[in-house]
């Protein structure tokens, strides 16, 4: 397909352009994120190492049946100089603590009419974090998102 009043096509135009926008680009561009590519993966990081988790969602149980669903979307702040490569062995063992506290902590709150005490479950998951990865590997819980929703009948 020709281009209205040319004579060259599509294509030529799209790498005409992309030439065009490299050529424009700062000259050390291209070198730092060769740089950020070769960079082994498992070097101390300067700043502080985020961990996203998926999310938890439990349901409750009152009686014997699920009344509510309880969710937590969770993210570790790591300490300075620790990774997600350190992170990445016992990221399921992690999570399957994480689970086992917030089910703890529903059942001794089931009957109140909202389970999850931020603050209170945020400072419970950073012990158990504590003791399944070593004092000094977490240096923060991160709760993004709460929430509790009724069962539909």
């Amino acid at each position: 397909m020709l281009l209205r009043g040319s004579s060259i096509s599509e294509r030529a135009a799209r790498l005409l352009l992309a030439v065009v926008l490299a050529a424009a680009a700062p000259a050390g561009a291209g070198r730092a994120l060769a740089a950020e590519a070769v960079k082994p993966k498992g070097e101390a990081v300067d700043g502080p190492t985020f961990i996203q988790l998926r999310p938890i969602i439990l349901p409750i149980v009152e009686g014997n049946r699920v009344t509510r669903t309880a969710g937590l979307v969770l993210a570790l702040e790591l300490e300075k100089g620790k990774t997600a490569l350190d992170f990445e062995p016992k990221r399921d063992k992690l999570r399957d603590a994480f689970i086992t506290e917030i089910y703890t902590y529903i059942d001794q709150h089931s009957e109140a009419t909202r389970v999850l005490d931020v603050s209170a479950l945020k400072a419970r998951l950073q012990q158990t974090s504590d003791r399944v990865l070593g004092q000094g590997f977490v240096h923060a819980v991160l709760v993004e998102q709460a929430f509790e929703r009724p069962r539909a009948p």
